[in-house]
């Protein structure tokens, strides 16, 4: 289990929060989540989205894994 990943189940209180809350702490200069979305599914933020029912009315998550790769990933890449 990696060190981001404690550090996020400290900060969320939910193995998936809504990718409003993950965008509000991780991607502050994107001001919605639709544009969020939409840099996501271009592959330009490689990050997991789901949705936990088939719903289209069900708002988007983030598991707490998927971010702590993406984040993990990112340091990687600044580190390089």
């Amino acid at each position: 289990m990696s060190h981001t990943l404690d550090q996020l189940r400290k900060q969320f209180t939910t193995p998936c929060p809504t990718l409003s809350a993950v965008r509000e702490q991780y991607f502050a200069h994107i001001r919605t989540d639709r544009y969020l979305l939409a840099e996501i599914k271009a592959g330009r933020i490689a990050l997991v989205v789901t949705r936990l029912h088939c719903s289209t009315r069900a708002k988007p998550v983030v598991y707490l894994h998927n971010l702590a790769e993406y984040l993990d990933a990112q340091a990687t890449k600044v580190a390089a």
